[in-house]
């Protein structure tokens, strides 16, 4: 049995009961409803010939310490159906808006529900149905795109946030992120050794320094008949030693680590961006650009304070609590015991406060965050806020996200203002009956009083290691989930993967042919349709249709910015997928209708494709694409700053500089995507000439919705929902009175309405 959800010895036991080959079992999936819509456990799978429907309530076991899953020991069947390959004419999903269903449409044009599941299963389902379908039209199954994919926890059984990078956020193991987080110190192992060590020193000296300053001082040195009785000033040295040692200690550990840690915190963030940099598209255009910005800056500063200020204090306040709790007990084994069971108390009272507080601080930073995001909108959105004057309504929007962190951030204030101080006067309440048990203790000669004044000085010490524990939990929460959020990224693999043996093509003739290409971007929404088509070597294609009709979808799959999810592209007549992808880049140049330009001046710009490009290559670029003029009148010239803090260029002065940046690439392949959409009719017929000039030995595909553009294309092609519907010159399109016709037409009464 292959991929989706793996089929429980359990239930498998309860349909080989009911004559089910299970050895020939070929998909499985799990639904939580059964097509009623009540909660049970529906497991569907089938074989080449029979689907199998098994529905139940899994029963479990004693969850084991320390398992995150609870162990499945049995499966009480509450029904059993089968349903003949043969007898089904389709499986699909019907979607609802929190749910689906997975619906048999059987040949005589019954349709029922089989199960009912969660809309974040869907992709999965999909699949199943789509493999169901195959099977009983004996059609083969092409399982080559999911070897590897893993979708759902093997521990909880959820979805992965994100189905490109399999890693689980509740189940993630903390230990093992942090193990890995200290591997990166490997190379500092002398240095990290160092600071462990002086760590470890000054905290010796420190627990020693109350046995001298209070202990030998009044028993040994001030009381007649001590061991050192007089030597003030030898014990005053030896105290003074002791302290600078602390002190000195602390020093080097200080300055060691701000020099390690920064190089460790360094490497991880260029770690995280050069990974990356080497993931697919499709990683980018899912996430929120202020989320990844998070993954490098605030994630990796959460680590850097982490082993700045945490581990540090950490092992000085293990080193610190494990010394005075072994010295109060040389010293009174009573009065100890009981410091030691009160710190105990006000430790399991603090730990399951702060328990508390950490929900609130949860929902403190999703509340702030909200508020963020809210001001980040409107500060991006100020020429929309302005034109429609909502400012009175995004100040009312930002007051209400506002005043829910306020909210939340105030009761977390109040309830510390509200326990904490109930709790450390208890510990004071507590300290002084020690105290007056000792002085009673004292007087009765069972213990000296400068082993008292030990005690109580140890007692104080203790405050700063109960305050750590206290609140280490919370920040080891948060450094372990931004690590482990920053390990994902790290560990991620790309979607459009290079072939282990890449076909190098140093130079393209540009023979482009799509063979029943199909892609999705989600599960059962296809996007382009078994799409077949031929772009010959040095000719122009134009593509047109309607928005959102796939037309940049299918530049976007030549490029291999994504890859097909079925059928094959080859360029050359070699699949693309077995291209070097440098190879493919460099031979590809995009035009694209979004123009993005990076902060720099505008040669720079220019040349990004081609850093090496001489200035007059840079110029000639730009005379192609119809930018030498507008450029040379800028206060700068071609040293003009661009993009934030830069000059601000208007929409087609962009486009023709993005163009220019595709051109001085010298691609064998131009593929213009509305390249001229910003643009003043004058300019781009003047562009259009440039890229008439550029057709010699080169192969173009261009998308426009302005049909007259692309009249002298050497082949045309009309995309409808995804699906080509005709292709020829423009003079064939028309004789054809098709799709292109109508378009045509519509576009040619537009213009006569506007010019009368």
């Amino acid at each position: 049995m292959k991929y989706f959800d793996l089929l429980p010895q359990p239930a498998e036991t309860e349909l080989l009961k009911r004559g089910v080959m299970t050895d020939e079992l070929l998909y499985c999936v799990k639904a939580d409803l059964d097509g009623g819509g009540c909660y049970i456990d529906v497991y569907i799978t089938f074989t080449k010939e029979t689907l199998s429907v098994l529905r139940g309530y899994e029963k479990y076991g004693k969850m084991k310490r320390g398992s995150k899953r609870r162990n499945l020991i049995g499966f009480e069947v509450s029904g059993y159906d089968e349903y003949p390959l043969e007898s089904i004419d389709e499986m699909y999903v019907d979607r609802y808006y929190d749910s689906a269903r997975l619906m048999i449409r059987s040949k005589n044009g019954e349709e029922f529900p089989v199960g009912r599941f969660s809309l974040g299963f869907a992709d999965k389902f999909e699949k199943f149905s789509l493999r169901v379908c195959a099977t009983a039209k004996g059609e083969p199954i092409d399982d080559s795109l999911l070897e590897g994919v893993k979708t759902h926890c093997p521990v909880c059984g959820e979805p992965y946030p994100d189905p490109n990078r399999p890693v689980c956020p509740r189940c993630v193991d903390r230990r093992s992120v942090f193990k890995r987080l200290l591997s990166m110190f490997k190379d500092f192992r002398t240095a990290v050794f160092l600071i462990l060590l002086t760590i470890v020193l000054s905290n010796v000296f420190a627990v020693l320094s109350p046995i001298f300053g209070a202990q030998t001082l009044y028993d040994e040195v001030l009381a007649k008949g001590g061991k050192y009785y007089g030597k003030i000033l030898m014990i005053v040295l030896i105290i003074a030693s002791i302290n600078l040692a602390s002190m000195i200690m602390r020093i080097v550990s200080g300055i060691i680590t701000s020099k390690v840690v920064p190089v460790v915190t360094h490497r991880l963030r260029v770690k995280i961006f050069s990974s990356m940099q080497r993931l697919s598209l499709d990683f980018f255009t899912s996430k929120q650009t202020g989320s990844l910005m998070s993954r490098v800056d605030r994630d990796s500063q959460n680590i850097y304070w982490f082993f700045t200020d945490i581990v540090p204090y950490g092992v000085t306040n293990i080193v610190k609590i494990i010394g005075i709790a072994v010295i109060m007990l040389v010293i009174s084994p009573v009065l100890s015991i009981g410091i030691i069971l009160t710190i105990t108390v006000i430790e399991i009272v603090q730990q399951r406060f702060y328990k508390s507080q950490r929900k609130l601080y949860r929902k403190f930073d999703v509340a702030n965050r909200s508020a963020n995001s809210v001001l980040s909108d409107v500060m991006n959105g100020q020429r929309v806020v302005k034109a429609f004057a909502r400012e009175d309504k995004e100040i009312d929007r930002y007051r209400i996200k506002n005043t829910d962190a306020f909210t939340i951030n105030t009761r977390i204030n109040s309830r510390i203002a509200n326990t904490i101080p109930v709790i450390w006067t208890f510990y004071r309440i507590v300290n002084k009956m020690v105290f007056c048990l000792g002085a009673v203790l004292v007087i009765k000669g069972h213990i000296l009083f400068g082993a008292l004044s030990a005690l109580i000085s140890y007692t104080e010490m203790t405050m700063d290691p109960i305050n750590f524990f206290t609140w280490i939990g919370d920040r080891w929460a948060k450094c372990m989930d931004a690590a482990s959020r920053m390990f994902e990224i790290m560990d991620a693999l790309p979607t459009v993967k290079e072939d282990d043996n890449p076909v190098h093509i140093k130079k393209m003739r540009g023979d482009i042919e799509l063979k029943n290409v199909s892609f999705e971007y989600e599960a059962g929404h296809s996007i382009i349709k078994n799409v077949s088509l031929k772009v010959e070597s040095g000719h122009m294609f134009g593509i047109v249709g309607k928005t959102g009709a796939g037309k940049s979808t299918i530049i976007n799959l030549i490029a291999r910015l994504y890859d097909v999810t079925g059928g094959e592209i080859t360029i050359d007549g070699v699949p693309i997928r077995k291209i070097a992808t440098e190879d493919l880049r460099r031979n590809i140049g995009i035009v694209s209708q979004e123009t993005f330009l990076f902060i720099g001046s505008i040669a720079d710009n220019i040349r990004y494709a081609n850093p090496e490009a001489t200035m007059e290559e840079v110029i000639e670029a730009a005379k192609s694409a119809n930018a030498h003029e507008f450029i040379t009148k800028l206060p700068e010239g071609y040293n003009t700053k661009v993009g934030e803090g830069g000059i601000s260029l208007s929409g087609g002065e962009k486009q023709r500089i993005s163009i220019a940046r595709a051109i001085i690439q010298k691609p064998n392949i131009l593929i213009l995507d509305e390249a001229t959409a910003a643009m003043d009719t004058r300019t781009e017929r003047k562009i259009q000439a440039a890229i008439d000039s550029l057709k010699q030995g080169r192969t173009i595909i261009s998308i426009a919705h302005r049909l007259s553009t692309l009249r002298d294309a050497d082949m045309l092609c009309v995309i409808e929902n995804g699906e080509l519907k005709e292709t020829g010159t423009h003079d064939e399109l028309i004789r054809k009175k098709g799709k292109y016709f109508e378009l045509y037409k519509l576009q040619a009464e537009a213009l006569q309405f506007i010019q009368e």
